[in-house]
């Protein structure tokens, strides 16, 4: 393996890692007496208050400043904060498996953007990958089951469906707008997509803040359960931020350093190096982290099925690493953003 496969390898471990972190929101999220939408809040919020401490620390602020400021970095904070709340928002109006597939549409979308507009190699391995991890989600999340195929398009979902489809979407935007500016520091892009991130999940939480409910849960087994009424209904409860109790506190702020802080960071750190298609292949390995934490903490079951998609998500992810640590560098300058015809003009006249 020559210096540029142990580069993409440096890659494939980053977004792993990130992946596997990220995961463990719904484990978590079971004892978090709290909205989602606070909680996707709150993991972007420990994540710019960690990035803003370690610049402190080392005197970063300057390569903020030294960093020219483009379209691409406001909008992949923007749609981090996008893809992180809406897919919370439409839990709470689908099916969970419904929620689950529209998200994990959106490395798909990214991979077409890229090789579109950044004219980003889509090789048959590549495409042999994705579709084997495309198929493993589907059979994780039991939209493709014994029973069928199982995307509920009952009319009653409808709202919450094209919110999922929006989350999968901003999810793919999110991947794509991370490719530009590979030129720019990751601890500099990594503080302006928490940033963005909070600001946009703030604006949302603030317009909802009279109607934010949490999922009342009880132990079964000694396992913490969604509560459900006589009809079969979730049992919600209003939350007051201020009535939180001290172990919802300690376990959301755990959470938030885990699976929003270092998820996204190793995210950012992994999208520098990857292409739009690679990480598409190894984000889907989050479903593999949730089915075993609740395999191994909840009880959870996994049928035979699921257990099928499991290999599937894992073979394409190890072929994608394969494929893409042994095969020749295509050498291309590294994707900015268009300069404006004023501005090329400027500096024309500047070095003439």
């Amino acid at each position: 393996m020559d210096t540029s496969g142990r580069v993409k390898l440096k890659g494939f471990g980053l977004m792993f890692l990130s992946s596997s972190l990220m995961g463990g929101i719904g484990a978590f999220a079971r004892y978090i007496d709290a909205p989602g939408d606070f909680i996707s809040f709150f993991r972007s919020f420990s994540g710019l208050i960690g990035m803003t401490l370690f610049f402190l620390f080392v005197g970063g602020f300057a390569k903020v400043k030294a960093t020219k400021f483009t379209p691409s970095i406001f909008f992949s904070g923007l749609f981090l904060g996008l893809l992180s709340a809406l897919y919370v928002i439409s839990t709470q109006y689908t099916t969970l498996a419904n929620a689950s597939f529209l998200i994990y549409t959106g490395p798909v979308y990214s991979t077409i953007l890229a090789t579109i507009f950044l004219k980003e190699p889509f090789k048959p391995a590549m495409i042999g990958s994705l579709a084997a991890v495309v198929v493993g989600t589907l059979l994780i999340v039991q939209i493709i089951s014994d029973e069928g195929f199982k995307l509920d398009l009952d009319p009653k979902y409808a709202f919450g469906n094209m919110i999922g489809l929006a989350s999968g979407v901003a999810y793919g935007l999110y991947l794509f707008a991370s490719r530009y500016r590979t030129d720019c520091d990751s601890n500099v892009r990594a503080w302006y997509n928490f940033l963005f991130a909070v600001m946009t999940i703030g604006i949302m939480v603030a317009t909802r803040w009279s109607k934010l409910t949490y999922v009342v849960r009880e132990k079964i087994d000694g396992v913490p359960t969604a509560k459900v009424d006589e009809s079969g209904n979730t049992v919600t409860a209003d939350w007051d931020l201020f009535n939180m109790d001290a172990r919802t506190w300690v376990v959301l702020i755990i959470a938030a350093l885990v699976t929003g802080f270092g998820a996204f960071y190793f995210l950012t750190l992994a999208s520098k190096i990857l292409l739009a298609g690679e990480l598409a292949t190894i984000s889907y390995q989050e479903t593999i982290m949730a089915s075993l934490l609740g395999l191994a903490f909840f009880h959870e079951h996994l049928s035979g099925m699921q257990m099928l998609g499991g290999v599937l998500i894992i073979s394409g992810g190890v072929s994608q690493v394969y494929f893409s640590t042994r095969e020749k560098p295509v050498h291309k300058p590294k994707q900015q953003e268009p300069v404006p015809a004023k501005e090329k003009a400027e500096n024309l006249i500047a070095t003439s």
